[in-house]
C-alpha cells in the first residue's frame, strides 16, 4: 500500500475520532448541564463552540466563507 494514501487513512480515523468525542462531550454537557459536566474535558466543548460559532457570525461574508471552507472539506472526504 502507498504511504501517503496510509497517513491520509490515519489522519480521516483521527478526525472521525475527534468529532465523536466533540459530539459526546456536548451531549453530555447538553444532559448534565455545564457545572455537572466541568471537567478538563467536557466543561470546555460547549462554550469553544459557542465562541467559534459568534466569531464566523460576527466576521460576517469570511465567515461565511470559513464556514463554507469547512463544510467542503468535511464533505469530501470518501469514507
Amino acid at each position: 500500500m502507498n504511504p501517503i494514501q496510509t497517513i491520509k487513512g490515519w489522519a480521516k480515523d483521527i478526525v472521525d475520532l475527534a468529532l465523536v468525542l466533540i459530539a459526546f462531550g456536548v451531549v453530555v454537557t447538553i444532559i448534565f448541564g455545564h457545572d455537572a459536566a466541568d471537567t478538563w474535558y467536557f466543561g470546555q466543548i460547549t462554550s469553544n463552540l459557542i465562541t467559534f460559532i459568534s466569531d464566523l457570525g460576527n466576521a460576517n461574508l469570511a465567515g461565511i466563507l470559513a464556514l463554507m471552507v469547512i463544510i467542503y472539506a468535511f464533505s469530501k472526504r470518501n469514507n
